[in-house]
């Protein structure tokens, strides 16, 4: 709530830069269209330099979408790790007890930073990948719609792909978390009683306990990664046989003179 400002004007921000990133396409058709194409120097350069001012713009919104995003997210972060620190100091033995020291220090630092990542992403990604998205699409369809029908193919099974991912990696994600919960609680118990593991000869149990959670934690990870890591090229693939569609039909539909090359540019980059 107090920085509430900051929150509202950061999405507000990356609104001006999508616009001015959805503008860029349809200017370089104009300049294929109208000016490469009947030898006009003037309106290339005239669509050039409105560019520019359009990418000026865009970087100013962006630039000051991630100064307001950061610092509403920032200080959310610092007031959250401030209040669970007070909190844990109220806490009985016995809670202590039941939630473990490892798992409280997660808390005040990896879930916390992780809550700070959310609200940045949500001011800034969470807001640019949906009006990217729609807005590209309805640009598509404003430039040319029989191109931009063969966008549409394309979103059912990219929909599939995340929503199948999104469901096998979010119970190894917890995992993880749990992998690391355990790997603070060795290395504080082990930091905390270092000099009765000395005294008693212990240092070989206390590795063996750490390398076992430490192992735990690294399996986990390379299971939740390699699972995400499908996605990008996946998304890749989709996107090359979208543009290798554009393309083949585009390329008929120009040699019948349907459509000018300018408008498969634009359309490719909306897609």
């Amino acid at each position: 709530k107090p920085y509430w400002k900051a929150a509202a004007i950061a999405p507000l921000l990356m609104i001006l830069e999508v616009a001015m990133d959805l503008l860029q396409p349809r200017m370089m058709q104009r300049i294929v269209d109208e000016g490469i194409r009947t030898g006009n120097q003037g309106l290339v350069l005239e669509t050039g330099l409105l560019m520019v001012v359009f990418a000026l713009l865009g970087a100013v919104g962006g630039i000051g979408c991630t100064i307001y995003a950061v610092r509403a997210a920032i200080n959310t972060g610092t007031d959250l790790r401030s209040s669970a620190y007070r909190k844990i100091q109220a806490l009985t033995f016995g809670n202590l007890d039941q939630l473990g020291t490892g798992e409280l220090v997660t808390r005040l630092t990896n879930d916390i930073t992780q809550v700070q990542e959310l609200i940045l992403i949500s001011l800034r990604i969470l807001v640019r990948v949906p009006l990217l998205g729609i807005g590209s699409l309805i640009m598509a369809f404003v430039t040319s719609p029989r191109l931009a029908l063969i966008m549409l193919p394309l979103i059912p099974p990219l929909a599939i792909l995340l929503v199948f991912i999104i469901q096998q990696a979010s119970p190894l994600y917890t995992r993880v978390q749990t992998s690391l919960d355990r790997v603070n609680t060795v290395i504080q118990e082990h930091l905390a009683g270092v000099r009765v593991i000395k005294a008693f000869v212990r240092e070989e149990h206390q590795q063996a306990r750490f390398g076992e959670a430490n192992t735990a934690l690294t399996e986990n990870s390379i299971r939740a990664m390699n699972l995400t890591a499908i996605t990008s090229p996946a998304v890749l693939l989709l996107l090359n046989v979208g543009i290798a569609a554009l393309l083949w039909f585009g390329g008929n539909a120009v040699q019948q003179n349907d459509l000018t090359v300018g408008e498969i540019i634009a359309s490719i980059t909306y897609l």
